[in-house]
C-alpha cells in the first residue's frame, strides 16, 4: 500500500515538472516574439544580457570591430556560415550588410538575438557584432561566449 502510494506520488511530481516546463517555455514564447529588423542596433540592449562589439561596446572584453580588406559580400557570407552553424540558430533578416539571426537556448528555450552589420570605411569593411537576450536582467554571459565564438571564426577569414 506505502508502495503505492509512493509511486503514485513520483507519478504526479513528474507529471507536475513536465507540465510545469511546457507551460514555462510557452510562456517565454508568447513573451519575446521574433520582430525581424532591419537595422543594427543604436544602443545595447541592457548592460548585464547584451555584449556589443561596435559603436558605443558593451562587455567584449578586449575586442574591437574587426576590420578587414574582404568586400562586404565575402564577409557577409563567412559569417552567415558560420553563425548559421551554430547550434538552434536561424536567419531572421539578410540584406547587403546586415544580417539579424535568433539563436534559442537549450533547457529553458530563450530567444536570444544576434545581430551583425557590415560596411566599408577608408575602403576596408568594418564588422559590427551584437547578441542580446529579449528577457530577464542577466545573461549569465551566454551572449558574451557567442560573440567570442563568432569573432574569433571571422578573425581566423580575415
Amino acid at each position: 500500500m506505502i508502495e503505492m502510494d509512493i509511486n503514485l506520488i513520483i507519478l504526479i511530481l513528474l507529471a507536475t515538472v513536465i507540465v510545469g516546463y511546457l507551460v514555462m517555455i510557452n510562456v517565454i514564447y508568447y513573451l519575446s516574439p521574433t520582430v525581424p529588423r532591419d537595422v543594427f542596433p543604436k544602443k545595447r540592449f541592457g548592460r548585464n544580457n547584451c555584449t556589443r562589439i561596435a559603436e558605443n561596446p558593451n562587455r567584449g572584453e578586449g575586442m574591437k570591430p574587426l576590420i578587414t580588406l574582404s568586400s562586404i559580400e565575402e564577409v557577409q557570407e563567412n559569417a552567415k556560415n558560420i553563425i548559421i552553424n551554430m547550434p538552434r540558430t536561424r536567419i531572421v533578416t539578410e540584406k547587403n550588410g546586415f544580417m539579424h539571426f535568433v539563436q534559442i537556448t537549450p533547457l529553458f528555450r530563450f530567444y536570444d538575438d544576434i545581430f551583425v552589420k557590415l560596411f566599408t570605411e577608408d575602403g576596408k569593411t568594418n564588422i559590427w557584432l551584437q547578441s542580446q537576450s529579449r528577457l530577464g536582467l542577466h545573461d549569465l554571459m551566454v551572449n558574451e561566449k557567442r560573440i567570442k565564438h563568432i569573432y574569433s571564426k571571422l578573425k581566423e577569414l580575415t
